[in-house]
């Protein structure tokens, strides 16, 4: 399947290499690929949480190691070609990604950890969607406030209940939190108290904290420090229609191909989902599933 935003973003990235010694701006890559340069930002920074200038910065810095080895060429004409425009960007931008003077590294190269080519054949496919391990992240303590649902796994695969219990509660409810956190960013978080049962608990929120005041009939969880696994979706749709359905292929992913591998040590299994609106549009969505790995 020729997937719409995979060809984008393999588009967009072998233009990229194919130019890297040439001016590049992101009007210019955005034109090759068709593209207004705001909804190419979007899906690029969704796929590989860098800015996309910044990426060419980092790539640029990166192709420079093998001329800077090889001695031929000074700090000046190195910065010249790779395109940074002076001898002192160059400088400053090797220092900012490595920590090192460029020319202390060429007289006692070392190991460095660079920016390779992004592949963005490594991504999977999610439905309409594409879905990936983004991060392992640390992630401390924090609180949510929203209605307690118990939902029927079976009734959520065929009805999409959770979706629309998440859909009333952030249009019509989240308005009635006094204060909370970020009142763009959804949390849905589910919890399987009994792994014998056949519901899970799902409660749609906003985060909160000790200024936010909550109405009756919202309750607050609070979720300790935890090592997760970060997934990514990145969607063609609104944000509304993100559903059981349409992160099918996260789910596949992440019980087949990465927990497996995992070792998992957490008490009462959960995860949640978080949906930034401000980086979401009609026609456009991402949502970031969070799946613990230990306790901190």
């Amino acid at each position: 399947m020729d997937h719409y935003l995979l060809r984008v973003l393999r588009e967009t990235t072998g233009f990229i290499e194919a130019h890297l010694l040439e001016p590049l701006d992101l009007d210019r890559i955005a034109d090759h690929v068709s593209l207004s340069k705001f909804h190419l930002l979007r899906i690029w920074r969704g796929a590989t949480s860098t800015g996309l200038m910044e990426y060419v910065r980092r790539r640029r810095i990166a192709s420079s190691l093998g001329d800077l080895l090889g001695g031929h060429l000074t700090i000046e004409a190195l910065s010249d070609r790779y395109g940074f425009g002076s001898e002192r960007s160059y400088q400053r931008a090797f220092r900012d990604e490595f920590g090192i003077q460029p020319v202390r590294w060429r007289r006692n190269p070392a190991p460095l950890d660079i920016l390779d080519r992004f592949n963005p054949d490594f991504l999977q496919f999610a439905g309409e969607g594409l879905t990936y391990l983004r991060s392992i992240t640390v992630m401390p303590g924090f609180a949510i406030a929203g209605p307690v649902f118990e939902v029927d796994i079976r009734e959520n695969t065929e009805t999409l209940l959770a979706s629309r219990l998440g859909n009333e509660f952030f249009h019509d409810r989240r308005k009635e939190i006094v204060n909370p956190v970020a009142r763009d960013i959804y949390i849905g978080y589910s919890a399987v108290p009994d792994p014998r049962a056949s519901w899970t608990r799902y409660q749609p929120a906003l985060l909160v904290d000790g200024n936010s005041l909550l109405p009756d009939g919202m309750s607050e969880t609070h979720v300790p420090a935890h090592k997760y696994g970060v997934f990514t979706y990145m969607g063609l749709h609104r944000p509304e229609e993100i559903s059981a359905r349409t992160l099918q292929g996260l789910w596949d992913l992440v019980q087949r191909s990465w927990m497996p591998t995992v070792e998992i040590t957490v008490g009462t299994p959960f995860h949640f989902e978080r949906i930034d609106y401000a980086r979401c549009r009609k026609q456009y969505c991402e949502c970031e599933l969070y799946f613990p790995i230990c306790r901190i």
